[in-house]
């Protein structure tokens, strides 16, 4: 039994020495250091986040954030979303496209509100778009070994 709180104890310590990497904060063992989220929100709605550990920085859980919103709208059957950065900013229809990232604790985290729509509408993202353009800072593709 020690033994394996032991086992846990070592590799949350080593999780936590790197900065949070794209995963859902809901992960046992990954979401430990922060990751994703998401709920439904009032209506349509759909609540968006994304939180951090010490180790990453303001912009990359913001990127984080835009990606993953483009991710719920497609999975929602949407092709675009509306960006609002705060629930009065969806009920004013105040969209956006600027993400703020706040800081707890020396923690970077963010959320947003989302309205999935099926086309394009006035400032509404392309998830897709979104997607192309973000996956290879979200997901690199991993480096080759051996040498040249």
């Amino acid at each position: 039994m020690k033994r394996h709180f032991l086992g846990a104890a070592t590799m949350a310590m080593l999780l936590s020495a790197c900065a949070t990497g794209y995963h859902s904060a809901s992960n046992p063992i990954l979401g430990l250091t922060g990751g994703y989220w998401d709920q439904p929100g009032p209506g349509r709605l759909i609540k968006v986040g994304f939180s951090g550990n010490g180790y990453i920085t303001p912009d990359k859980v913001a990127t984080y954030l835009l990606f993953r919103c483009a991710e719920v709208a497609q999975r929602e059957g949407g092709s675009h979303f509306i960006f609002y950065t705060s629930l009065p900013d969806a009920i004013d229809d105040r969209r956006s496209s600027e993400r703020k990232v706040n800081a707890l604790g020396g923690k970077p985290a963010t959320y947003a509100y989302i309205l999935v729509v099926p086309g394009e509408e006035p400032d509404a993202l392309s998830a897709a778009d979104v997607i192309s353009r973000l996956e290879p800072v979200v997901k690199p593709a991993p480096k080759q070994g051996g040498a040249s």
